[in-house]
């Protein structure tokens, strides 16, 4: 709250309300946990409803009070729009529970928990009016934390870090897990993070492991990793009417890669946009594709807005034990999901400049695409093709049309997708060799995958010709590129190869297992490509700690953490 916002006289008694209900909040998201994370009986679940409706009660009243301590009511309420819109629909509640089931039956309710006259779906109602408060509550804790004085990319951390912690206390609950199967630390810690990392590496089976709860937990994860943290956060900020701060748009400039601080707006609406977009394409693409299965309408709904979402944000977490190999001759979900991996690979800068590209030619006019769209377009599809070419011609097992879709997919999904319609063990070297080149090289910047990135590796290359053809300056698309561009882009090569190599030599040390697997497992970590020739499940404890350490600096790349350090 603004202090400007309400009378003067006012001021001493709304710092009261706001801490209470900062106590509030946290025995609502107490409430949410135990309901949903804990097995609890008849009676606790009676307890929790009523607090519930206490709690939706309370977030009604400080609203009223507030509207009348405000010093210009109507600005107040359009500032505030969607807590006005959730305060209506509490009054609503109330009065339809009034109206249904009377008021003297309300008060036994809340005095004997056997009166169960408030049904299910006011309890229901309640819950998610509670979510939404949070949501609103958790916008603000959000601004406050980035209106601190850190770095943009120490924000960018300490978020990634939040969220990773958060998720792993979320895999730990009970309801994520079917009884009797308990997650440990290490192992939920391990999963939160290749979640969020967007990774999509699995210690257990994530179809089987995880009860629905967890494996909606591990998607909402691998969402906000996909996003990013600030991206999801400042985009509701802007939803709800609460803006976006300059803290917040200078992490935001910095982690999605975009040329003016004054586009943030707008970046961040079509970044949300297109994601959820494609998102529900893709997801209505593998409805129709596996329409032909013996699922049930609830089971083809999940698996298909599941695998949609995890392939978009190019996370590869499946809830099928061997990911996508049981379709590997699928053309329709083979080329559905790669088409989902390729455009999140591709960065919302560049699909925004497509999109406007497309707009501008509608229109008959001239539009000349960035830089960077050229450059990121260019050596994806060089090394769709080249990593095509290469995998078809080394496959000697498979022939016609399997081989084919095999080579393609190989090339597709070695970019950072993490999804196999193969076992890996069964590649020759040479195959895997290229892939471990394809993974490091990774996506594009400001996309929702990882490696060095390929405008990175269009750098470095521009710089190699120019060395050979003796020019002294680097120049791309007829622009000349200062060399800052060229001294950023060798500290992203040198750190990763470091990092990896140092990497390898600690894995070596503590895992029974062939070189060449952990410089694969290594490099699929650094990468976020979460390909793995089976040595995952099989890590120690401290192997684990190393790929966490992996997964989680190849998400936030080189130049975040050495801006933060």
């Amino acid at each position: 709250s603004y202090p400007e916002e309400y009378y003067y006289w006012a001021e001493p008694v709304i710092k009261i309300v706001n801490i209470i209900l900062g106590i509030i909040s946290i025995f609502a998201v107490a409430s949410i946990v135990l309901q949903y994370g804990f097995y609890l009986s008849e009676k606790h679940i009676a307890i929790i409803s009523r607090i519930n409706l206490i709690i939706v009660q309370f977030y009604f009243l400080q609203f009223l009070l507030k509207i009348i301590f405000s010093r210009n009511k109507l600005s107040f309420l359009r500032h505030r729009w969607f807590e006005a819109a959730l305060a209506v629909l509490i009054l609503f509640e109330i009065a339809v529970i009034i109206r249904v089931v009377g008021i003297n039956l309300i008060s036994k309710y809340f005095l004997d928990i056997n009166v169960t006259a408030i049904t299910e779906i006011y309890i229901g109602v309640a819950q998610a009016l509670i979510i939404l408060s949070i949501i609103t509550e958790g916008i603000r804790y959000n601004r406050k934390i980035a209106s601190l004085k850190f770095h943009p990319s120490q924000t960018l951390i300490i978020s990634f870090v939040i969220v990773i912690i958060i998720g792993t206390g979320l895999l730990m609950l009970p309801k994520a897990t079917h009884p009797g199967t308990p997650i440990n630390l290490i192992n939920a810690l391990f999963t939160a993070t290749s979640a969020t990392c967007v990774t999509g590496f699995t210690i257990v089976d994530t179809g089987t492991y995880f009860t629905h709860t967890g494996q909606i937990f591990i998607l909402i994860l691998s969402q906000i990793g996909g996003l990013g943290t600030m991206t999801l956060s400042s985009f509701l900020a802007l939803f709800f009417g609460q803006g976006v701060g300059i803290k917040e748009r200078v992490v935001l400039h910095q982690m999605m890669n975009i040329d003016k601080i004054g586009m943030i707006n707008t970046m961040l609406r079509n970044a949300v946009l297109i994601t959820l977009g494609v998102e529900a394409a893709g997801a209505l693409s593998l409805m129709f594709f596996w329409s032909d299965r013996s699922w049930t309408l609830q089971q083809l709904v999940y698996r298909s807005v599941y695998h949609s979402v995890s392939a978009f944000c190019n996370a590869g977490f499946s809830l099928f034990p061997d990911s996508l190999v049981a379709y590997a001759n699928s053309v329709g979900i083979i080329f559905t999901i790669s088409a989902l991996i390729i455009i999140g690979g591709l960065g919302f800068t560049v699909i925004c400049d497509l999109f406007e590209a497309q707009k501008q030619i509608r229109k008959k006019q001239r539009y000349r695409l960035k830089i960077q769209t050229k450059l990121v377009l260019i050596i994806t599809s060089f090394l769709l093709v080249a990593g095509f070419v290469c995998f078809y011609f080394l496959d000697t097992k498979n022939s016609g049309w399997s081989r084919i879709l095999l080579a393609f997919f190989n090339s597709v999904t070695c970019r950072s997708a993490g999804f196999n319609t193969i076992d890996l063990n069964l590649l020759t070297n040479t195959s895997l060799l290229i892939m471990m080149i394809l993974m490091f090289i990774g996506a594009s910047p400001g996309s929702t995958g990882g490696g060095i990135k390929t405008t990175t590796v269009g750098v470095l290359w521009a710089s190699i010709v120019a060395i050979i053809t003796g020019q002294n300056r680097i120049v791309i698309f007829k622009r000349r590129l200062p060399f800052l561009v060229l001294n950023r882009a060798l500290v992203i090569f040198a750190f990763s190869v470091i990092v990896i190599g140092i990497s390898v030599i600690f894995l070596s040390i503590s895992e029974n297992a062939p070189v060449f697997d952990i410089m694969f497992e290594a490099v699929s970590a650094y990468a976020t490509a979460g390909l793995s020739r089976g040595l995952t499940s099989n890590l120690s404890i401290t192997g684990k700690l190393i790929i966490i350490f992996l997964m989680f600096i190849g998400r936030l790349g080189a130049l975040t953490l050495a801006f933060a350090i």
